[in-house]
């Protein structure tokens, strides 16, 4: 095997496999890049599991507009009942469901809880009996209440204000928890005195009904900004005079109560791809018209920021933010001059490498050396082979053959040596012929009969000509 080629077939080896692994690389960006683009492109349905609360509530038929609207935009909307906020929020910790409307509650800091929008502001409504509306909250001492069902928001802050004013149930009143459903199906004389809800204005489904046919009334609660400092999800709210009724005015002035925003709230493992969906029907559906919502806007969609915002939401918030910012200008300069450096240091290298793995002239030349030392040693032992040095002769033309197609095919480093290796070429051809002059000639008759070497294709004129 001619030397070197070993080295070369190593080196053609080596830029193959890096050439088919440069190949492969680039059709897997390719595929990666077609699929991520199709599936972000390509619509899908999602579904949601939601609750909004009792079925009587406001919020509750703002959870059926909003699932019509869903529908129409491929997003599928399941509802579920529950008792209210607290069970809610329990339930999309826990990921029994997807998405609440729900009051906030700072109380509950689970970190599955992420908040998507906030639709308006809830009002606590204290509905007493007209006999007990001039006494105050103080009045209702010895009284049957209605806190709300157990599980909803009404009740636990119901509970905790009448206990901030000195009221505890069991020793200062009774308390009796109902849903709405079993609020409205009570017979009159089994209504309890007082009943506290927490719902949007006006709560048409309940509220309504107990001032025009029961006679209720709504009382003072102006407690908000002081509840707030122990509860920053409550604040001060008031219910303009005259939302239940004219004739008898209801409330008969603006009425001071406390007030709790009204949020969507997802479980942080809800897809982002379906959070961005609902954030669209909510923003850009007739949702916000059909509600009557129309301060609903994704500006306020983090207000109060009761809870950490989900990444579908916050997606859905920057979604037309260009992609360059002009703060980040700086920062892209800054990576692209390191990416030019980078790439100028990676072509350096490069090159140098491939010239590492290159075969060098001093290959041949050390191949040459070596014939020639041979020689030297035959000539200085007396005994001179001739077959041999006819071999050694052959064997320094196709060194020098392949030498010459390897620097043709550019796989030599070492070019400046050429000039160098075709002299040192040229010196060992004339020992070697030196040497083959003194060579016996046989008798004529033996000359006659053997095969002239002009005729050998390994002969030494042929590879002279070469």
């Amino acid at each position: 095997m001619p030397i070197a080629q070993e080295e070369a077939r190593a080196a053609l080896h080596h830029r193959i496999v890096a050439n088919r692994f440069v190949a492969v690389a680039t059709v897997i960006v390719i595929a990666l890049t077609v699929y991520f683009w199709f599936r972000e492109a390509s619509p899908s349905e999602h579904t949601l599991r939601m609750t909004a609360g009792d079925p009587l509530s406001h919020r509750y038929g703002l959870a059926v507009y909003l699932q019509e609207e869903a529908a129409k935009h491929g997003l599928k909307i399941e509802i579920t009942d529950t008792a209210g906020s607290q069970e809610a929020l329990s339930m999309v910790a826990a990921g029994d469901l997807d998405v609440a409307m729900a009051l906030g509650d700072f109380d509950i800091p689970d970190e599955h809880l992420r908040q998507v929008a906030v639709f308006n502001t809830e009002a606590m409504h204290l509905f007493v009996k007209p006999e007990f509306l001039a006494g105050g909250l103080q009045g209702l001492r010895g009284k049957t209440l209605s806190l709300g069902a157990t599980g909803s928001s009404s009740h636990k802050m119901s509970r905790r204000l009448l206990e901030f004013v000195g009221l505890h149930a069991g020793r200062d009143f009774t308390e009796i928890d109902l849903s709405n459903n079993e609020l409205m199906n009570l017979p009159r004389e089994q209504l309890p005195d007082a009943i506290f809800a927490i719902t949007s204005l006006p709560w048409v489904e309940v509220g309504e009904r107990l001032v025009h046919k029961l006679g209720y009334r709504l009382m003072d609660l102006p407690f908000g900004d002081t509840v707030a400092l122990r509860n920053p999800s409550v604040h001060d709210f008031v219910i303009p005079a005259y939302s239940y009724g004219i004739e008898p005015p209801v409330p008969d002035h603006p009425l001071h109560t406390m007030g709790q925003r009204l949020l969507v709230v997802a479980n942080r493992d809800t897809p982002s791809g379906a959070i961005e969906r609902l954030m669209s029907v909510i923003f850009e559906s007739e949702f916000g018209r059909r509600a009557r919502l129309p301060s609903l806007t994704p500006a306020t969609a983090d207000d109060g920021n009761e809870f950490p915002m989900h990444a579908g939401a916050i997606k859905y918030l920057h979604r037309n933010e260009p992609l360059i910012k002009a703060d980040s200008i700086d920062k892209l300069e800054n990576l692209r001059s390191f990416l030019v450096s980078a790439a100028v240091a990676i072509f350096l290298f490069w090159r140098w490498q491939k010239r590492r793995n290159l075969i060098g002239f001093e290959t041949y030349i050390d191949a040459i050396s070596e014939l020639e030392m041979a020689a030297l040693k035959m000539e200085n032992t007396g005994f001179v082979d001739y077959a041999e040095l006819h071999r050694m002769r052959v064997r320094l033309s196709e060194l020098k053959s392949e030498a010459l197609e390897r620097a043709a095919e550019g796989v030599l480093r070492g070019e400046e040596n050429m000039s160098s290796f075709l002299a040192h070429v040229a010196d060992v051809r004339n020992y070697l012929d030196s040497l083959l002059s003194r060579e016996p000639q046989p008798p004529a008759d033996e000359r006659a009969s053997r095969p002239s070497l002009l005729h050998e294709p390994n002969s030494l004129q042929e590879t002279d000509n070469r």
